[in-house]
């Protein structure tokens, strides 16, 4: 029975876990969902292999019992058979689940929020982009252990953006937790134009307010560039533009807060 409960839940999570890995983002399959066919696995896999358990247990000549049949009729025998397989299929369900020790078992949880803040951030800065009219917009998240700024949410551009958490007009809206609205960047000495400088992109007015969590936590920040007028000419960003990214900064703070399971 230990033999036979080791098999159960070795099979049952490692099918389980590969389920939910390659199938579960993609097809929306929730990981209980994902347990439900590697239990189907497990199950499947205990009525072909059963006799493979058998025969390695047989080969370790563990003594016969050597009770006759009216003794095995007994209740107090029944009893004691049940108690113990009860106990040999939990002890080796307890050894199956050894496996976890070597699997990273929130690998696909953080696909999955990944995969849902990557969606609700694509639509809040595409809109925002265009309810501010302006010609980029960028969410940046806060990479604490690296003590960077890294974005995949940028409007116009493609790829990853790092930069140092404490750096540019980001790095000091973020130190001092207060919405920022530069006119003209090259006017301002905290401006980093390196990025200017690599891409061929000309920066003009920037607006940029931090995403603050709990206890005034820093999350990212959200920053807005190149504000144009209603003729596409260049323009810059008014109060009627902070109080919508005022309002944006606010949605994403409550979107990480329902993915993160904490609403």
């Amino acid at each position: 029975m230990i033999g036979f409960g080791f098999m159960d839940n070795l099979v049952m999570i490692t099918a389980g876990d590969a389920i939910d890995s390659r199938f579960g983002e993609t097809l929306a399959i929730s990981t209980m969902a994902a347990a439900g066919f590697g239990q189907c696995c497990s199950d499947v896999a205990g009525v072909t292999s059963g006799g493979v358990v058998d025969s390695a247990i047989s080969k370790l000549n563990l003594p016969v019992h050597g009770l006759s049949q009216a003794q095995l009729e007994l209740r107090i025998t029944r009893f004691y058979s049940t108690f113990g397989a009860c106990v040999g299929v939990l002890t080796g369900c307890l050894l199956g689940m050894s496996i976890l020790l070597f699997m990273d078992t929130d690998r696909v949880e953080r696909a999955k929020k990944a995969k849902e803040l990557q969606s609700i951030f694509d639509s809040v800065m595409v809109e925002g982009a265009k309810l501010l009219n302006c010609e980029r917009g960028t969410l940046f998240m806060v990479d604490e252990a690296k003590q960077e700024l890294w974005s995949q949410v940028a409007v116009g551009t493609e790829g990853i953006i790092k930069v140092p958490a404490g750096a540019g007009i980001v790095g000091a809206c973020l130190s001092k937790k207060k919405l920022m609205n530069i006119a003209d960047a090259y006017k301002d000495d905290r401006f980093n134009h390196n990025v200017d400088d690599d891409t061929g992109f000309h920066t003009r007015s920037v607006l940029v307010i931090p995403v603050l969590g709990e206890h005034q936590k820093i999350l990212g920040a959200i920053e807005m560039i190149n504000k144009k007028n209603s003729d596409g000419s260049a323009g810059e960003f008014g109060e009627n533009d902070e109080k919508l990214i005022e309002m944006l900064a606010s949605h994403v703070t409550s979107f990480i807060r329902i993915v993160n399971g904490e609403d």
